[in-house]
């Protein structure tokens, strides 16, 4: 396992952090941030707020900042890391953007989504041409301490990946607050529809984990012909819901394109 410094302490930083800590030695895993209060996850002999310092040892250095916040800080650290493994998990940043400014040849870019925060992110993630096998092996396992890890084979395709599985617990969230709000409308309290809300999906979701049925399988399992699912599921056809959702996906792939251009 390399040494890794993880420079900022927030959402992902911290989930990273987490994720590590329950796998490799602490002493292995250095965290850095300007915040004192983000950093009290770390014991005070591995945290940081000087980022020079935090990576001066380390052989790879995760970038878990807010992308707007990259050319100042690469103007602090210089060519600094240009013979370190850099991984980030910057929304919009390219891979050529990231060459360029850090000097590195070795170089991931990925996209992680909120399930890190309980260990079961779903990480995509493309590589530079400079990474060695040692490189993608530590970058399996660094994403595998948060949840599943996707190797993609072309840089274009994070796009696409950032606005199905980078965005998707939101998606999972507004059809939380649908139910929820129908649960309210037929009479049931605040508490127990968001209960039942929660609880029907976390049970769908428990029962694809289990791999017995497929999606459809399942969808075709309760949907008895003439029955009240059945009746449901049939507006959603008639008002074209899958064309909406396939439609606001591609707007979230368009935007991630363009966050790209940007930052070239």
């Amino acid at each position: 396992m390399l040494k890794t410094a993880i420079i900022g302490a927030g959402n992902m930083g911290g989930a990273f952090y987490h994720g590590l800590r329950q796998s490799v030695d602490e002493q292995n895993v250095h965290l850095c941030d300007h915040s004192e209060a983000k950093l009290s996850i770390a014991p005070a002999e591995y945290r940081f707020t000087d980022v020079l310092e935090a990576t001066k040892d380390a052989e790879c250095v995760v970038l878990a900042i807010k992308p707007q916040a990259f050319a100042k800080l690469m103007s602090d650290v210089g060519q600094a890391w240009s013979e370190k493994l850099l991984v980030s998990i910057m929304a919009g940043i390219p891979l050529s953007r990231l060459e360029k400014l850090t000097g590195s040849s070795r170089i991931v870019r990925s996209m992680p989504n909120l399930g890190a925060k309980i260990r079961r992110s779903v990480t995509g993630w493309c590589a530079s041409k400079g990474i060695s096998q040692e490189d993608r092996e530590h970058v399996e396992r660094l994403f595998q301490s948060i949840g599943l890890s996707i190797e993609l084979d072309a840089e274009e395709k994070i796009d696409g990946f950032t606005a199905i599985a980078g965005s998707g617990p939101a998606y999972v969230f507004g059809l939380a607050e649908l139910l929820t709000d129908a649960a309210k409308k037929l009479g049931l309290s605040d508490e127990d529809s968001s209960r039942v809300a929660s609880e029907v999906i976390v049970a769908g979701s428990r029962l694809l984990e289990e791999g017995t049925m497929t999606a459809p399988e399942w969808r075709k399992a309760v949907t008895s012909k003439g029955g009240v699912t059945e009746a449901a599921i049939k507006v959603f056809s008639e008002k074209k819901l899958s064309e909406i959702f396939h439609e606001a996906l591609g707007a979230g792939m368009l935007r991630s394109r363009s966050l790209s251009s940007e930052h070239e």
